[in-house]
């Protein structure tokens, strides 16, 4: 957990909307066992003497860490008290302990909302909100959630996020190549060619480290900097010709007015494979996002990127997308479904190669849903059609690919800032050149931990 200071006396006006949690306090305390220590604090509470009962409750931490009703009430005593990170503490172990705390997850999003953190503290109410609790909480949470999203941000407060990441798995198709081991060559009169055994198929299992920052600076109420940097390296159990590693980053900017929301970026990116450079990327995107209501949103977004190959500057191409999508949420946001097309064109740079420049026309759909306070389930579908220029050597045809891509898996979060996701995606490119004609599975587990 960072270090959190504490913000202007301003953050703190949605305990009024909140109140009605402390409210149930007595109530509460009427159905456990008595604790005098407990009943003592609530009645310091209820004396609007919030310094007093955290003074009488901390103490006992490392022995009664562990009980819920203790670490909620040492929560809301510290938060009262202006103890904002001790707060968190707490009131995150409350809900690790019992994730069905909704009263416990609706004061962390207070505890949030002091530290600076809006959107930790939206998840948590709607989280919240979509649990069991009494009508007088749900109304003042609804309350809470739409100040929120009302709420400028202040053009001081710096936002950033970071992850580290591990996965392992198997990839049946390493060298996304085909599976065929001799085929017939049109232009040499059909002679049948034996393809080597490396450039055919290959299964293999995998691993892989990744890691990631990104930063959102507010300047005024509709301006914001945004940049982010990644990187990450996966090494193969047997194909060590396929071990590989990227880097990428971007800095733009995004301006918001009403439902309106543009964004533009320079981004760049480099990929290497076998320990060599094998392609670098750089150009700019830029998107424009419209929210129709609370539940649906459409977009339009076009991208600029300038593709060079190390080994091979033949496939110098410059590659442009241009695309529109929509996205709704159902049943106060537990499901989501989305969707866009695309229309892509990379046109290379060198003369007498057509036949590695394409046009291409796609479309992709995806939804998510809550499974359980911890679970998300999530898949999601790609179509792409591409037609390729000039004519391919050895085959005397324009080359036509179709490829179908398709991904499931579950988010599983054991604890806050910790996400376990196995997955399994499934490609097929189906093309009349042999050569790019395959079949891909990949399983694999990745083990995320976020840093905020």
């Amino acid at each position: 957990m960072p270090t959190r200071t504490a913000p202007s006396r301003a953050r703190f006006l949605p305990r009024a909307a909140v109140c009605a949690t402390l409210a149930l306090l007595t109530l509460c305390a009427a159905a456990q066992p008595a604790d005098p220590q407990l009943d003592q604090a609530r009645a310091l509470m209820a004396a609007n003497q919030p310094q007093a009962a955290y003074a009488l409750l901390e103490p006992a931490e490392p022995a009664r860490a562990v009980d819920p009703r203790y670490s909620y009430l040492l929560g809301i005593a510290a938060l009262d008290a202006g103890h904002v990170t001790r707060a968190i503490f707490a009131l995150e172990r409350v809900v690790a302990i019992d994730p069905d705390h909704n009263l416990a997850r609706a004061e962390l999003a207070r505890a949030y909302l002091a530290a600076g953190e809006p959107a930790n503290a939206r998840s948590e109410l709607r989280t919240a909100r979509r649990g069991q609790m009494p009508p007088e909480a749900a109304a003042a949470i609804d309350r809470v959630l739409g100040a929120i999203d009302m709420e400028p941000m202040e053009a001081t407060t710096g936002i950033w996020r970071g992850y580290l990441e591990g996965v392992v798995g198997h990839d049946s198709n390493v060298n996304s190549a085909t599976a065929a081991g001799q085929f017939a060559l049109p232009a040499f009169g059909g002679i049948v060619f034996n393809l080597d055994r490396e450039n055919r198929q290959r299964g293999d299992a995998f691993a892989g480290l990744g890691a990631g920052v990104g930063l959102r600076l507010p300047l005024t109420p509709s301006w914001e900097l945004e940049a982010s940097v990644n990187a990450r390296n996966n090494a193969h159990r047997h194909a060590d010709a396929q071990d590989n590693r990227s880097l990428d980053g971007s800095v733009g900017a995004a301006y918001t007015t009403g439902p309106s929301r543009f964004s533009a970026a320079v981004q760049a990116t480099q990929y290497d494979i076998d320990q060599q450079r094998y392609r670098r990327a750089a150009g700019l995107t830029a998107q424009w996002q419209y929210t129709l209501d609370k539940q649906s949103q459409l977009s339009v977004f076009t991208q600029y990127s300038r593709l060079d190959y190390a080994q091979d500057s033949a496939r110098n191409a410059d590659r442009t997308v241009f695309g529109a999508g929509y996205a709704r949420a159902f049943n106060d946001g537990q499901q989501v479904a989305y969707g866009s097309v695309y229309r892509a064109e990379e046109k290379t740079r060198s003369s007498g190669v057509d036949n590695y420049g394409h046009r291409a026309l796609g479309v992709r759909l995806g939804a998510e849903a809550t499974a359980g306070p911890r679970t998300v389930a999530f898949a999601a579908l790609q179509y792409e059609r591409r037609r390729y220029g000039g004519t391919e050597p050895f085959f005397d045809a324009s080359r036509e690919d179709r490829q179908f891509d398709a991904t499931a898996g579950v988010h599983f979060t054991p604890a806050p800032q910790w996400r376990i996701s196995p997955q399994l995606s499934f490609a097929r490119a189906e093309s009349n050149v042999v050569l790019y004609d395959y079949r891909r599975v990949i399983w694999q587990v990745a083990v995320r931990r976020e840093f905020n």
